[in-house]
C-alpha cells in the first residue's frame, strides 16, 4: 500500500533514556503537545514521556517533530483545518489541566506550610 494523499511523517525523535527496563515491566507512555499549532503550520511538536509502572518513575523521555507530507506532490504541506481545529483544543484542554494542577499542589504546599507553623509554634 502506497499513500496517495496528505499524510503525517515523524521527522525527527529524540530520546533520551533513563534507566533500562527489563521484562516484565509494563510502561504507560503520556504526550503532550509543545506549542499550540496554527492553520499555517505544517508541522508540530510532540514531547512523550515513558513512565516505568514497575520502578514507578519515568523510563524515557522523547521529544517529535512531525510534519504533514503530500504525498502526490512529494514536499511539506500546512495542516488541514480540522487538524488544526483539533489540535488546538487539545493543546487548550492540557494547558487548563496544567492550570488546575498547580493550582492543587499550590494548596498542598499552603496547607503543609500551615501544618508546619502550627507545629512550630506549639
Amino acid at each position: 500500500m502506497s499513500p496517495k494523499s496528505i499524510g503525517l511523517i515523524l521527522a525527527s525523535i529524540r530520546t533520551d533514556f533513563k534507566f533500562p527496563m527489563t521484562f516484565p515491566d509494563r510502561v504507560t507512555v503520556l504526550h503532550k503537545l509543545v506549542t499550540k499549532p496554527d492553520y499555517s503550520s505544517d508541522r508540530f511538536y510532540l514531547e512523550a514521556v515513558m513512565y516505568s509502572e514497575q520502578q514507578r518513575r519515568p523510563a524515557a523521555k522523547c521529544f517529535e517533530d512531525i510534519v504533514v507530507y503530500d504525498y502526490r506532490a512529494a514536499k511539506k504541506a500546512p495542516l488541514k483545518p480540522f487538524m488544526v481545529d483539533e489540535l488546538q483544543a487539545t493543546y487548550d484542554l492540557q494547558e487548563q489541566r496544567k492550570k488546575e494542577a498547580e493550582k492543587k499542589v499550590a494548596e498542598l504546599q499552603a496547607f503543609v506550610q500551615q501544618v508546619e507553623d502550627s507545629a512550630g509554634a506549639a
